[in-house]
């Protein structure tokens, strides 16, 4: 890796979400924010994809990047070196929480998808499944009827696809006091997901700044989300997207473009290098 060594960057690290923030709204990475992205590993920052997207759904953009540091997915349920496909770290929803969560989303009808690792199932295969899957798994859903379905294999993540930007709403439906280890998000408009509370972004950026050597302080991340929140606010600079919602603007120290006019690009123009 070429360092620049003239100039210092403002930032060791950067952690950027994919969905709504790197990635435009037709799932490209636009050549403004890659020439960045590009630039920051040259001037020696690590680049730090930091998705609620599965491995399947965030290997692509890996391989495009080829980040210099580990790749978060599924809100940091999931650690994976994108050079070799390790698993670094993977923390499980306990099968009580995963069976309670399922339950409920069964009883309102809800259409579901369980991570298993790489495995993605699902309650129900119609056109939310099938969306899901060529969005983000970049591979067919398995239908189950119960969890029993999965012979016991550890669950990443369950998330409910609830359409017409109903997520949020359906928040009330979901009973807190029964699932005190499980952080509930809405990572899009029309997905509840349930991972254990255990993980998150912001615990998994924490762990991978002390792999690079990297304080928090002197990390970066940007993000458009309600789950990026923790991320942003663990890191010295937080940066919300221009199409981020009120919530996380309030949350960040600054705002940058939105995700179809580089705003990745404009962040690290102006807050990293």
């Amino acid at each position: 890796m070429s360092r620049n060594t003239e100039t210092q960057p403002k930032r060791k690290l950067i952690a950027i979400d994919l969905d709504g923030t790197l990635l435009t709204n037709d799932k490209r990475i636009s050549s403004g924010n890659m020439e960045a992205l590009r630039k920051a590993m040259d001037a020696g920052v690590f680049v730090c994809i930091a998705t609620g997207r599965a491995w399947p759904g965030a290997k692509a953009f890996a391989s495009e990047i080829k980040p210099n540091c580990p790749v978060i997915t599924s809100n940091g349920a999931l650690i994976v070196n994108p050079e070799t496909e390790e698993i670094l770290f993977e923390r499980c929803l306990s099968k009580k929480d995963a069976e309670t969560v399922f339950a409920l989303g069964e009883k309102l009808g809800f259409t579901q998808i369980v991570w298993c690792g790489n495995r993605l199932y699902a309650s129900r295969i119609n056109e939310l499944s099938d969306d899901y899957s060529r969005r983000f798994g970049k591979i067919p859903a398995v239908k189950i009827g119960s969890l029993a379905d999965l012979d016991g294999r550890d669950i990443l993540k369950v998330l409910w696809y609830i359409p017409g930007g109903k997520a949020a709403a359906n928040l009330r439906n979901v009973p807190s006091e029964r699932l005190e280890n499980v952080t509930i998000v809405t990572s899009d408009p029309d997905f509840l997901e349930f991972f254990s509370s255990s993980v998150s972004k912001a615990e998994a950026v924490r762990l991978i700044a002390a792999r690079c050597g990297v304080s928090p302080c002197e990390a970066a991340a940007v993000g458009d989300a309600c789950n990026d929140i923790p991320m942003l606010q663990a890191t010295g600079f937080g940066i919300a997207m221009e199409n981020a919602t009120d919530e996380v603007k309030k949350a960040a120290a600054a705002v940058t473009g939105d995700n179809e006019s580089d705003g990745v690009a404009r962040a690290i123009e102006e807050y990293v290098l």
